[in-house]
């Protein structure tokens, strides 16, 4: 797939020329070896209870990865809960399950665990899979095992930077070990992410060294206070001062947040990584019209007043599903991880039209500049972040994070103190929201104007 061809001149272009295409098919083209079978089974009326640590707990790329299935499927009625908490490991999870996780009555589960069990034992953390695994069955639930994400510090497979990072490998390799043992459907994200948020981190060290802004001036180490003769009595002896951790060079792609917990550019990465391995489907819809105002071919939509006419092509488009609404702030998720665009194969064709660049209006908004030749190629309106598809995608994604957000802590709460008052309370505003969730990611007609 072209992908090059696929991304609009409105995503930002500076830093392409620096991301190996050989590291980006390896994130995703190797995937399909990852992930064990059997496929994700998701159906109409399917609660996914999402349960993790910090990282889970963070609601963003579990937020995303709930954007992706609502507006995949706006006919369905899909139900997604938050099941994260800082800090947690197989031991804290299997403590917590009756109330935060199986109280939702799941129908799938998804564990993604990893960056804190590293402290203990693979060992540990294999035997509390295992349980977790037994536990979700009796429920019943189907469980997907999601691995941890690599840590952000420089990292690429075998040169670490950090032993964090290092030591989420075997632990990654135990956890599909035993995927295949107990027929689970796996994802991991470690070995997709890796090398690419590596070497991102040592390409912006080394633009940086280029342009004399790094590395920074070394900040002198306050001395040790010298003894005293209370010290020197036997009193309490003032404690070294701490070395400060080195700074960690710049990236050339920002993942925003922090190594352990990118923002919201890093952890697009991460749910595009964790769809492909969940073999989400990709296309959204197609379509194609010539110059002359023709409609060639539609799949997944309907094309309707069409007018070719004063050097300007005009039609009314109304898709079956939606594009994958990502946040206009992290579009250069797409530059890191073009293949993403295969997750929301959203196209539009335009044959015979003259050499040049064309600016293309949805709803009266401009949405991009896009040349004939792409245009003729096969242009994605995934790339689109402005206007009408940046208004739709900015509030899909507030109504999920209110959603995963106050009104799901809430329940957990109740669900926890088993207040049934507060237990319906809740449930009732949730209800609510995912009502409002579901008007906003029922597909609307959009309006396209195309002219040079």
């Amino acid at each position: 797939m072209n992908t090059s061809a696929l991304i609009s001149s409105r995503v930002p272009s500076r830093f392409t020329i620096a991301i190996a295409t050989a590291s980006l098919a390896l994130a995703f083209g190797s995937l399909s070896l990852r992930a064990a079978e059997p496929a994700l089974q998701l159906k109409d009326n399917d609660v996914w209870v999402m349960a993790g640590d910090s990282i889970t707990a963070q609601r963003l790329h579990t937020n995303y990865i709930e954007a992706f299935y609502r507006t995949r499927h706006p006919e369905w009625h899909l139900h997604f809960r938050n099941s994260g908490i800082g800090g947690n490991r197989t031991g804290n999870i299997l403590a917590r399950f009756d109330y935060d996780v199986a109280a939702w009555k799941p129908t799938i589960v998804s564990i993604e665990l990893g960056m804190n069990d590293v402290n203990g034992t693979v060992e540990v953390y294999i035997n509390g899979m295992k349980d977790l695994i037994a536990r979700i069955r009796a429920i019943p639930a189907q469980p997907v095992l999601i691995s941890s994400s690599p840590v952000d510090d420089g990292s690429i497979m075998n040169d670490w930077k950090g032993e964090r990072c290092q030591k989420i490998h075997p632990f990654t390799e135990a956890l599909k070990k035993l995927a295949i043992e107990e027929n689970v459907v796996l994802v991991d994200q470690y070995h997709a992410l890796i090398d690419l948020w590596g070497q991102n981190r040592r390409k912006g060290e080394a633009l940086a060294v280029k342009n004399g802004a790094w590395p920074p001036k070394a900040t002198p180490v306050p001395a040790t206070p010298a003894a005293t003769p209370a010290t020197v009595a036997g009193g309490p002896t003032p404690a070294p001062a701490k070395k400060p951790e080195p700074p960690l060079a710049p990236s050339l792609i920002p993942l925003g947040g922090n190594p352990v917990h990118p923002g919201p550019v890093g952890q697009y990465n991460m749910a595009a990584v964790i769809l492909e391995g969940l073999k989400a489907d990709g296309e959204v819809s197609s379509a194609t019209i010539d110059v002359a105002g023709k409609v060639v071919e539609v799949k997944g939509c309907k094309i309707t007043e069409v007018s070719a006419k004063d050097g300007k092509l005009s039609f009314t488009r109304l898709d079956e599903r939606g594009p994958w609404p990502i946040l206009p702030m992290a579009k250069s998720a797409l530059e890191l991880l073009p293949e993403t665009l295969k997750l929301s194969r959203y196209l539009l064709r335009v044959s015979g039209l003259a050499d040049g660049e064309y600016h293309i209006s949805i709803n009266g908004k401009p949405a991009a500049t896009v040349s004939a030749k792409d245009l003729a190629a096969g242009w994605n309106i995934s790339t689109v972040f402005e206007g009408e598809l940046a208004d739709r995608s900015t509030k899909i994604n507030g109504l999920i994070a209110n959603l995963e957000g106050k009104l799901n802590t809430e329940w957990r709460a109740a669900s926890k103190s088993k207040e049934e008052d507060k237990i319906t309370a809740a449930q009732k505003a949730i209800d609510e929201a995912e009502g409002e969730i579901q008007k906003a990611i029922q597909p609307v007609p959009l309006r396209f104007e195309i002219a040079r």
